[in-house]
């Protein structure tokens, strides 16, 4: 089961929490010395979502962390909600499904079209193909260079 944290649980749980984000930030998150600091804000703002996995019938084992973010496309006028970072251990295929669920009915609440996010994770994108997703694009990612101070750059 995936329960949303309050701002005031973001805070009092913020060292665990901080841990599995940096751990498993998507490949799209850019470096910044006050990256955490902006994602925390961002969290408390409520403009970002934590989410906790549990499991067990008192929900005393957690399992793992999403953050999610409600992406707004402006040309095409078009919400969806972004896994913004995902860290598991050990959640069976059925917590999966129940996560995925609350997931689902969150951004149909927040007028989202669809679920994104990025993974390598074999198993992820073999969940994803089983429940009817698509696992199909490649990320590429590219450095920016500015002027010619680095080696190998665009200028040489």
């Amino acid at each position: 089961m995936l329960i949303k944290l309050l701002p005031e649980q973001i805070s009092q749980h913020w060292d665990v929490i901080k841990g599995a984000i940096e751990y498993s930030l998507n490949p799209v998150v850019g470096e910044s010395p006050h990256k955490m600091n902006n994602i925390l804000m961002s969290l408390l703002d409520g403009s970002m979502q934590c989410w906790v996995a549990v499991e067990g019938d008192d929900y005393n084992k957690i399992t793992g962390n999403i953050v999610t973010k409600i992406n707004f496309d402006d040309a095409s006028q078009t919400k969806g909600l972004l896994i913004y970072s995902l860290y598991a251990e050990g959640s069976s295929e059925q917590e999966w499904l129940k996560g995925y669920e609350t997931l689902r009915k969150f951004a149909a609440a927040n007028g989202c079209t669809r679920i994104v996010g990025f993974t390598d994770v074999p198993s992820l994108i073999k969940f994803t193909n089983r429940i009817g997703g698509e696992a199909r694009y490649t990320l590429v990612s590219l450095p920016v260079y500015v002027g010619a101070e680095k080696e190998g750059g665009p200028d040489e």
